[in-house]
This record gives structure tokens, C-alpha cells and sequence, in this order.
């Protein structure tokens, strides 16, 4: 028996874990046809980020704080969210949760480049200013270049706690690709047809609200709130029109403001 054989029967008896990113990764007690395996570990996780809630409170909260010069707003998914999930795991599918506290998080880094294909594309379409190539820097001031750094810095977004405790958070989701042969092997052996039969794949996938913030780290304490008002505008706009994460096509990430709970 294998090392990873002999721990299976421990797996399977492990409960009470509050933290779903180290479930997702390590927990899975089967290997192969892993259905009924993948959906106890997704119940699991969803189970684990609500039961973590607590001592994600006082993390929270400890963020409020330290980032209170910066603007923050709240923002609600109005449907489900999804980040990360092409990531590599273990399961056929991804999420991007707080390492620390394994509950939903959107990185900042996913942020700040939804705002500047936004700012691109849709506010330099109404005023030249905006677009990346404009010589009055605009862009290039919020955004940087590959040479140097932007003044805005687009922080982590954090669930709100409530969120969590209230039946948001991790949801049991699930996508239905009817054309699996076209899209793993392409060509023209594997055209999609009408006739190709849908394959269920569960993943998970988030509900609930965000606390989004910016900050600017450069020019007098008036520039910097001028840049920083900015950017939040634009943030916000962004979720809302375009959507966070993956699947946007389908609907999934748009977020719009709500009043901060």
C-alpha cells in the first residue's frame, strides 16, 4: 500500500476544517472517477469557509483599518463570481480563495488589469486621454508601463464577513461543455455537432459582497486623492459593465455598488 493509499481512510474521516483552500487541495479521498468524491469535497469546502468566518472577522476588520485612507466601496456579485479557475489543482477546476483564512478573495492584480483594459477601451473610446498610447500620460500615470509602475495601487478585494455568515460565500456550481472531443483534441476529426452529448462538470463558484480599495503613492495628499477617486470610479464601473474573473460571457462577475455593511 501506498503512502498516499494508507492516508485515504484518514481523509474520509476528517471534518470540522476550517479552511477550504487546504481542503481543496489535500482532501480528496478519491482518485480517478472522482464524482461523488468531488461533490463531499465541495460540500466540505463551502462548509469550511462559513465555519472560518469568525477569525476571518477579526482579519477583516484588522484590514478595514489599516487601509482606511484609501477610497473603499462595496460591491455585490449579482450573480456568481468565479476567479481562478484555470488555475492548477488537483481538480479539474479552480477557485482563488485567502491562502491564510481559505475563504473568496478577488487579487488585486486581476483588478488592476480589468481597470486598464476598461480604461482602454471603454473611457478612451469617449476621450482620447484615456487610451494607453495618449501622450498626456493618463494611463500610463494610473496604470505604468512595462518599464515603470503605475501611482495607483489596486488592493486585494476581501468578502465581507456578513457575507459569509449569511449563506453567501462558496456555492455548488456547474458548467455543461457539449462539445468535450472538439474542444480536448480540435481538428477537423472532432468538429462540434448538434449531436455531441453534454458532460456536467461541478466547480465552485462565489456569491455575495466585497469590500474593493485604492490607493495612490504618489504626488501631494490632493493628487493623491484626485488619482485615487479615479481609479475607484473606474473600478467600480469596470465590474459593474465587464465583470471579475471567468465566464463573463456567460454572465458570471458582474458586480454593482452597494451601501458598505
Amino acid at each position: 500500500m501506498s503512502a498516499i493509499q494508507a492516508c485515504r481512510p484518514t481523509l474520509r474521516d476528517a471534518a470540522g476544517a476550517e479552511n477550504a483552500g487546504l481542503l481543496l487541495d489535500f482532501y480528496l479521498t478519491e482518485t480517478g472517477d472522482e464524482g461523488k468524491a468531488k461533490l463531499t469535497l465541495f460540500d466540505g469546502a463551502i462548509g469550511a469557509a462559513k465555519a472560518g468566518a469568525p477569525v476571518y472577522r477579526a482579519a477583516f476588520e484588522r484590514w478595514v483599518r489599516e487601509a482606511t485612507t484609501a477610497p473603499q466601496k462595496t460591491v455585490r456579485v449579482s450573480g456568481r463570481l468565479i476567479v481562478g479557475l484555470g488555475a492548477g489543482t488537483v481538480l479539474e477546476t479552480g477557485i482563488t480563495l485567502h491562502h491564510t483564512y481559505g475563504v473568496p478573495m478577488i487579487p488585486g492584480s486581476a483588478l488592476k488589469g480589468l481597470a486598464s483594459a476598461y480604461c482602454d477601451k471603454e473611457w478612451g473610446a469617449r476621450d482620447p486621454v484615456y487610451l494607453k498610447d495618449d501622450e498626456s500620460g493618463v494611463h500610463r500615470t494610473l496604470f505604468g508601463t512595462g518599464d515603470e509602475s503605475g501611482c495607483i495601487i489596486f488592493h486585494d478585494a476581501w468578502i465581507l464577513p456578513t457575507s459569509l455568515e449569511s449563506g453567501g460565500g462558496l456555492k455548488l456550481d456547474v458548467m455543461t461543455p457539449h462539445h468535450t472531443e472538439y474542444y480536448m483534441k480540435g481538428g477537423e476529426e472532432n468538429p462540434p455537432a448538434d449531436t455531441d452529448a453534454p458532460i456536467p462538470v461541478t466547480f465552485l463558484s462565489v456569491a455575495g459582497d466585497f469590500r474593493v480599495a485604492v490607493s495612490c503613492n504618489a504626488g501631494t495628499a490632493e493628487d493623491r486623492k484626485k488619482w485615487a477617486d479615479v481609479a475607484m470610479e473606474l473600478l467600480v464601473q469596470a465590474v459593474a459593465d465587464w465583470g471579475s474573473g471567468g465566464k463573463t460571457s456567460g454572465g458570471y462577475g458582474r458586480m454593482h455598488e452597494v451601501e458598505a455593511g
